[in-house]
């Protein structure tokens, strides 16, 4: 089999198990299922994939894979964190905008086994190092005065839901305040580049530097 030919079946193969996996539910799923999604038979899903998780470990791999080599070029810059801010918020939105489902995905994973998901995202060390980076930035940052000390969960959780939010209510947003019009979400999405670099400087501010 052809090498692009292969790569175009596996990642029909992923998009496919993202779907099933957000409707089912990692433990519902089967590889039938998968493999009905795609068109393809079970046989020909084994040459792809032999098991659950290892489609599973593949979906965050292709997400990991699209982020964090730019972030680590981000983090190479000899700048500060809120210098670096916009670029990073540019690589999250896209990563995002391009894996609408995946927000509910990992969600609904983080509810039903969260140490299954933490073993997906740190079997490979190596390949955190971004944000590893970037964390140890943040708080040597945080320490030397050029940003605001308050707790890391605060920073992230206030990171992630300002675009994460809109993205899991993105049908009722659209349907009550956008008339249908699925644009009209686009739209607001790349506004909130703008508006997430807003709140996390403000948020980040080392001017008020008492411990959060």
């Amino acid at each position: 089999m052809k090498t692009d030919e292969t790569g175009g079946v596996e990642g029909r193969i992923i998009e496919a198990a993202r779907q099933v996996l957000v409707r089912k539910g990692y433990e519902a799923t089967t590889m039938s299922d998968v493999a009905a999604e795609v068109g393809i038979s079970r046989t020909a899903m084994h040459y792809y994939f032999r098991t659950k998780e290892m489609m599973f470990e593949a979906i965050f791999a292709q997400l990991v894979n699209s982020v964090l080599p730019n972030i680590n070029l981000i983090m190479n810059e000899n700048t500060t964190i809120l210098e670096k801010l916009p670029a990073i918020v540019d690589q999250y939105v896209d990563a995002l905008r391009h894996n609408l489902l995946f927000p509910l995905f990992v969600i609904n994973e983080m509810n039903r086994d969260p140490e299954h998901l933490f073993h997906a995202i740190t079997k490979n060390p190596a390949q955190i190092q971004p944000l590893v980076r970037l964390r140890r930035q943040i708080l040597d940052e945080m320490e030397s005065g050029l940003l605001r000390r308050m707790p890391l969960a605060d920073v992230v959780s206030t990171f992630i839901g300002l675009f994460v939010f809109p993205i899991l209510v993105r049908n009722t947003l659209t349907a009550v305040f956008m008339n249908g019009d699925s644009a009209a979400f686009d739209e607001l999405l790349e506004r909130r580049r703008g508006l997430t670099c807003e709140v996390m400087r403000r948020l980040l501010n080392p001017g008020d530097n008492r411990t959060a």
